[in-house]
């Protein structure tokens, strides 16, 4: 699950969570990261971005720390807490579901979706994506708190526990909720799961019929 910071004064009330407490998501986060040079070199690249994608980057710089990567188009975490890989990306996708948005913060799960799942969840949410041969569930959005929410449903999806469009008014109720009166759903503040290990949600498939004995000719000889 997602560790938070507390300063005392954040609680969890009737399923909900005041707004100050967003800043106080992480999980186990890394001081480390790039050097102290290279952060501000983090800092500079993301300068010349648009007004969302610099807020999305330094959210997530702000719970994360310093990125381990930084290029001119995206800063990169690995392994920090429960997430395998972050992205904050320079590139904004607009997307409209439950509410125009822009999508550039991609947050990586190692899991094991079932291929039957496949379809409910690229119905679910067009920023959920599945990656079957590394084991991969990602989510897309504007900041960690709205990932963590759509991952948890994509969970529920997944064990079934909702149905798509259960799911997917689930969700709309809690942004609703989040815009009018500024309030956090458990949901948006720590994963409701815990991420598999890679080596078992990896599916690396199996080798067709037709080339079996090819292969065992090629491991035979060296070459595979």
């Amino acid at each position: 699950m997602l560790k938070h910071k507390t300063d005392g004064s954040s609680t969890v009330k009737r399923g909900f969570c005041k707004l100050a407490a967003v800043g106080a998501i992480a999980a186990s986060v890394a001081a480390a990261g790039l050097p102290a040079a290279q952060a501000a070199d983090a800092d500079n690249i993301i300068a010349g971005w648009s007004t969302d994608a610099q807020k999305a980057a330094r959210g997530m710089m702000k719970i994360h720390g310093n990125p381990d990567e930084a290029t001119p188009t995206m800063l990169v975490w690995h392994n920090s807490g429960p997430w395998k890989r972050i992205i904050a990306s320079k590139n904004v996708t607009p997307h409209r579901f439950p509410m125009p948005h822009p999508d550039s913060v991609e947050q990586t799960l190692s899991y094991r979706v079932p291929e039957s799942k496949f379809d409910e969840l690229a119905r679910f949410d067009g920023s959920v994506n599945v990656d079957r041969t590394r084991g991969e569930l990602s989510a897309r959005c504007d900041a960690e708190t709205h990932n963590v929410l759509a991952l948890n449903l994509a969970h529920d999806i997944i064990t079934g526990k909702r149905s798509v469009e259960g799911a997917r008014a689930f969700y709309a109720r809690v942004i609703q909720i989040e815009m009018m009166k500024k309030q956090l759903h458990p949901y948006m503040l720590s994963l409701n799961f815990t991420p598999m290990p890679q080596m078992k949600a990896a599916d690396t498939d199996h080798v067709a019929p037709m080339l079996r004995p090819m292969v065992r000719k090629m491991r035979a000889m060296g070459k595979m």
